[in-house]
């Protein structure tokens, strides 16, 4: 067996033999400000809140489970890169489990694991640890997932977060920055959120237009910014955000939602004040579409 593949099966076998821990238990680690308990492992603790992704709870999801691995993953840096393999592993196949299917339950799983595919992503950013390929496979594991997620509800009064949209574009945001894109690739994020104005089928109102700007900032503030990429970007972005001359619903959705995508980027690149000649760059080309759409 290959050894990725058997440290799946050992991860996904600790997950399912660990013992399952109630909500006052996870609730002092985050109270001890994420301290292991005595006897007890990270990668361990990490397996059995990785099955809480799903969780229609938002306490034991958000503040529990995506807090805790937050913790664990980035800031302590107490799961190792032979765990966070088959994390991976997981948290990719999670990715199409219910895939193109809307209302259900089942989009917590999907979106939360994307969430966490970005803290892992921002990890590998700090401090490099997937090899070529495994970078390769989750970028085009992430592309497949935002353009083929149907459910991009925002917020639910009773189970909290949704935001398939947001997480996945933090997660392109991380995947962005990572010196292993390739100049090709960038064109390709840039469609995608372009793609997903226009194809969504929703009016993003909850914060995903600031949220997927942040993709296209990483991409402007690259080395190798491909700007010449970024300007046939932004004229597509402008037609789509021009008036249409036949209007339908549709047509009117994707007007206004790229107009708040072009807005939200305007207002990142104006306060983030970190020197980039990409930024500025891009922010120069920004203002001349913005003009002829305002």
């Amino acid at each position: 067996m290959p050894i990725a593949a058997s440290l799946l099966v050992a991860f996904l076998a600790q997950a399912a033999a660990a013992p399952a821990h109630d909500k006052a238990y996870w609730r002092r680690i985050v109270d001890a400000k994420f301290d292991v308990p005595a006897g007890e492992t990270a990668p361990a603790l990490a397996a059995e809140l990785v099955t809480h992704l799903g969780d229609v709870d938002p306490v034991m999801r958000d503040d529990f489970a995506f807090t805790i691995l937050t913790a664990w993953i980035y800031d302590k840096k107490l799961v190792g890169p032979d765990e966070l393999r088959p994390m991976v592993k997981t948290l990719e196949g999670n990715l199409a489990r219910g895939i193109g299917t809307a209302g259900t339950d089942a989009v917590f799983l999907r979106s939360f694991s994307a969430l966490t595919l970005s803290v892992i992503a921002a990890r590998d950013n700090a401090t490099p640890f997937l090899t070529d390929e495994e970078f390769r496979y989750l970028l085009e594991g992430s592309l497949d997932y935002f353009r083929n997620e149907r459910d991009v509800r925002g917020f639910d009064d009773a189970k909290g977060w949704i935001h398939t949209a947001a997480h996945t574009a933090d997660l392109l945001k991380f995947l962005a920055r990572n010196p292993r894109l390739r100049p090709a690739d960038q064109p390709r994020l840039l469609l995608a959120l372009l793609d997903k104005q226009r194809t969504s089928g929703a009016s993003f109102a909850q914060g995903e237009d600031e949220r997927m700007a942040r993709v296209a900032i990483s991409i402007a503030r690259r080395t190798d910014f491909d700007r010449a990429a970024f300007r046939e970007w932004l004229d597509a972005a402008r037609a789509a955000a021009t008036f249409p001359k036949q209007p339908t619903v549709d047509a009117l959705r994707t007007h206004q939602n790229v107009r708040h995508l072009l807005s939200a980027l305007w207002t990142e690149l104006s306060v983030d004040e970190r020197p980039s000649e990409g930024a500025d760059a891009a922010r120069q080309m920004l203002r001349e579409t913005l003009k002829g759409l305002f």
